[in-house]
């Protein structure tokens, strides 16, 4: 009943009873009429009052709890990990939620990462900057920033973290949301090798030779090395698309491409620059372990030429002239230049090589 009428029922009630006893007789008894006439109308104002505030009250109880339904729906239905914890001293804390996608994609059973605390998630490379991080939550209320969790099977996750705070009544807490970037930076990877990578042979391509260079020249200043510089031209590869097809002409290329994987190590610079031209860059080393020099990368590139051009003396004339040069590191910054200079020298004599080659993988 509200503060007003609970007075009027109190006050109607006591002037019944006064004209009971004050009047007496008839009159009294129409003024007590009117006194129980008054009492019941406000009764009824005041019952009517309570029904519709509890109707009230009830809607808005139903309203809260459908509210939180669909909140729950919404918590569990996201794709990305979603995260409540608890804030002591504007640390993190317990984690006091999590949903679906969170369990799933970190690999923990729900219950075991609600007994987690919100730290224990990130790799530990990652820990001092998350408790900056929440430092700074406290002036700036949110925040966003990439990191790494750590899965159950002890793999990083790499995540975009956004952080808000979402005090209850209770306790200081944080939400936070974990989108997933390993399938966004796979994407990347995979259109970063295409856009570097020759689609025909799987080498290099012509901007992936040169992104590379700066790698092989960093790794050789570094080691005090020298570097290989190698050269290669195929042969009849026009003449070959023209008379017999550009399936040929193909074949013939990834006859080439074969010849330098051969010749190099995964580690060495292999690449198309396009159409009949090839080129490779290998940092050298004369130590007893690697057995890395430039006679011996050169011998295996004309044996592995030549057992290719017996391989196809049925299909093709296959040719691979090669050319190379031995530079220091810092010759790399004009690739263009070392590379129009290695162009123009000419290779020594294959025989001269394979007598040479024939001691140095005798020593091996």
């Amino acid at each position: 009943m509200s503060r007003v009428l609970l007075p009027i029922l109190v006050s109607a009630a006591a002037a019944c009873a006064a004209a009971q006893v004050a009047v007496g007789g008839r009159l009294g008894a129409a003024v007590s009429l009117v006194c129980l006439a008054v009492l019941l109308a406000a009764a009824t104002v005041a019952w009517l009052r309570f029904v519709d505030d509890h109707d009230r009250l009830s809607g808005a109880a139903r309203a809260a709890t459908d509210r939180e339904r669909r909140y729950e729906a919404l918590f569990e239905a996201c794709g990305d990990a979603v995260f409540a914890f608890e804030l002591r001293d504007g640390r993190p804390g317990r984690f006091v939620a999590a949903n679906e996608a969170a369990c799933m994609s970190l690999g923990y059973p729900r219950p075991a990462l609600l007994a987690m605390s919100c730290d224990e998630l990130f790799a530990p490379e990652m820990r001092r900057a998350v408790l900056q991080r929440m430092q700074a939550l406290r002036e700036a209320q949110s925040l966003v920033f990439e990191g790494a969790f750590l899965a159950s099977d002890g793999h990083r996750l790499p995540v975009e973290v956004s952080l808000r705070r979402a005090d209850s009544a209770e306790q200081p807490l944080c939400l936070a949301v974990a989108r997933d970037l390993s399938a966004g930076r796979e994407l990347a990877e995979v259109a970063d090798a295409r856009f570097h990578t020759d689609e025909l042979t799987g080498l290099l391509g012509r901007r992936g030779f040169f992104f590379m260079v700066g790698q092989a020249r960093q790794r050789a200043r570094r080691l005090g090395a020298q570097v290989l510089v190698l050269h290669a031209e195929l042969g009849g590869l026009h003449e070959a698309n023209d008379k017999l097809g550009h399936a040929a002409g193909d074949a013939l290329v990834l006859a080439a491409a074969e010849v330098l994987r051969l010749s190099f190590r995964d580690s060495d610079v292999v690449a198309r620059l396009g159409g009949d031209e090839f080129a490779a860059l290998a940092v050298l080393s004369r130590s007893d372990r690697e057995r890395v020099d430039w006679p011996t990368i050169v011998a295996r590139f004309d044996e592995a030429a030549a057992a290719k051009r017996a391989e196809l003396a049925g299909e093709f004339a296959f040719t691979l002239k090669r050319s190379s040069r031995v530079a220091t590191w810092d010759e790399l910054d004009d690739i263009d230049e070392l590379l129009r200079r290695t162009r123009g020298r000419t290779p020594p004599p294959a025989t001269l090589v394979g007598r040479r080659s024939q001691k140095v993988l005798a020593k091996r």
